[in-house]
């Protein structure tokens, strides 16, 4: 009966998202694939509001995408809880917002998240994307899905209902068996860092360190045009999706030329800059850095995780390591990765491999990482006494903190990356008691009064 009233409730939201998008014809960027969607979304958006003040830019600040978080992100709607008021809430404002309200923006990011079979079938139905880019896949959500290939099967839905032009990852093979099944315009980029056939790539990163915390250079090209990007992020990934957000971009100031947007009657187009300073601000627990207790660095990825971003992320801060912070250790905090089905034990296992040629230490948390990975940290010959196991986070910030106190970490400070899925575990707690200062935990993720209740309560079972 719960699930009924939750579809109705849904296909009510649907009905009135279609109608207000239909009334304001703004123009839609899409974002799916398994990986990287919300990181690829906030640069876009945030790239577009540099370069375009006058226009009205809009994408969710909350982790919005599917069957009701994408209705949620047209109607700009930024607080839900399920509740029966909020329910009521939600459908009085929508419903207002559809008769009464104005034009709310010129150009609205979208995410299309999908954990399970014909999903994407509903979310284009709400809206189809003008601009559709594909980040890259990976095993996640194969419980619900079976597979890789079933996820690309649905996944696929949402470019084949993109209406002007497609961003294929040059690197995904997925993607790119796509691109000869696309009838609309399309770009390759690519997120692996060396001069490939993709349309847009990038190379030359080199990073640099202010106040011990760091940053990063690299050279964007499309076709034979180089820009020199200095940015706060950091990742391939990244650097990628900058060079995407950068060539929309041109595409809406070309847009803009044509009188596209009301708000630019007086435009007159410009090239970028062959130098250009981009800095960014995503979501919490997406690969934020923060100074830590005892002069540590931490690398916050705590929102989730999949095998492809745990390599991601560990396999960039060993870059950083290498290039700036030779001397300082290289620890891994590391949880459980989720939603793998049938393929959770191998991906644990394939982990163990690569991160024992790099850490200096391990700090393993849950289920799978105490007892799969761990079991395969011992077959490969890890020195057992760099690895630490732990039921719980609030178990490993105890023992963390006693460690750091150490005068052996005085002068070289350990870099702490802390990643990991989420739900049950918190290990973004974790962080919060290693931060140096305490009002960066603003920053971190699930931090609401909602969030803290449930994390409360969790914590009491332990």
């Amino acid at each position: 009966m719960k699930q009924k009233i939750l579809f109705l409730y849904y296909q009510l939201l649907w009905w009135l998202a279609r109608r207000y998008l239909k009334k304001h014809n703004p123009y839609i960027i899409g974002i799916n694939w398994s990986v990287g969607k919300t990181s690829c979304r906030m640069i876009i958006t945030q790239t577009l509001q540099h370069f375009f003040p006058t226009l009205k830019i809009s994408t969710s600040s909350k982790n919005f995408n599917g069957e009701l978080g994408l209705s949620l992100s047209i109607f700009e709607i930024e607080s839900w809880s399920p509740n029966p008021i909020i329910f009521l809430w939600v459908l009085i404002k929508t419903s207002w917002k559809l008769l009464f309200g104005k034009k709310p923006y010129d150009i609205i990011v979208l995410e299309y998240g999908i954990d399970r079979p014909k999903e994407m079938e509903f979310l284009v139905s709400i809206a189809k994307p003008d601009i559709g880019v594909f980040t890259a896949i990976d095993a996640v959500h194969s419980e619900q899905f079976g597979d890789p290939a079933a996820i690309a099967h649905e996944e696929v839905k949402m470019i084949k209902n993109t209406k002007e032009i497609a961003f294929l990852n040059f690197n995904d093979n997925y993607a790119m068996q796509l691109a000869k099944h696309i009838d609309i315009d399309t770009f390759t980029y690519q997120t692996e860092g060396h001069k490939t056939k993709s349309d847009i790539y990038f190379d030359n990163i080199v990073f640099e360190k202010t106040n011990e915390i760091p940053n990063s250079e690299f050279n964007l090209w499309i076709k034979e045009k180089k820009h020199t990007i200095t940015t706060n992020l950091f990742g391939k990934s990244n650097y990628g999706y900058i060079w995407v957000a950068l060539a929309i971009a041109d595409i809406v100031w070309y847009k803009a030329s044509k009188k596209f947007f009301k708000s630019m009657e007086n435009y007159h187009k410009k090239d970028f800059a062959s130098n250009l300073s981009l800095n960014y601000i995503l979501q919490p627990g997406r690969f934020s850095v923060f100074p830590g207790i005892q002069n540590t660095i931490l690398f916050d990825s705590t929102y989730n995780a999949s095998p492809l971003s745990m390599k991601s992320i560990i396999s960039t801060v060993w870059s950083l390591k290498q290039e700036l912070y030779k001397e300082r250790p290289l620890w891994l905090v590391l949880w459980d990765m989720r939603e793998l089905g049938d393929f959770t034990e191998r991906e644990h296992r394939l982990l163990a491999a690569y991160v024992s040629q790099v850490a200096d230490r391990i700090f393993l948390i849950w289920e799978q990482m105490t007892s799969v990975m761990a079991d395969e940290l011992n077959k490969i010959w890890y020195e057992p006494s760099k690895m630490y196991r732990f039921s719980n986070c609030l178990e490993t910030s105890s023992i963390l903190k006693k460690m750091l106190a150490n005068k052996e970490f005085e002068d070289n400070a350990p870099l702490l990356v802390l990643k990991g899925s989420q739900n049950t575990i918190f290990l973004e707690e974790t962080v919060k008691e290693l931060l140096k200062n305490k009002d960066d935990a603003r920053f971190l993720t699930r931090q609401s009064k909602w969030w803290l209740r449930k994390k409360k309560r969790c914590f009491l079972c332990w």
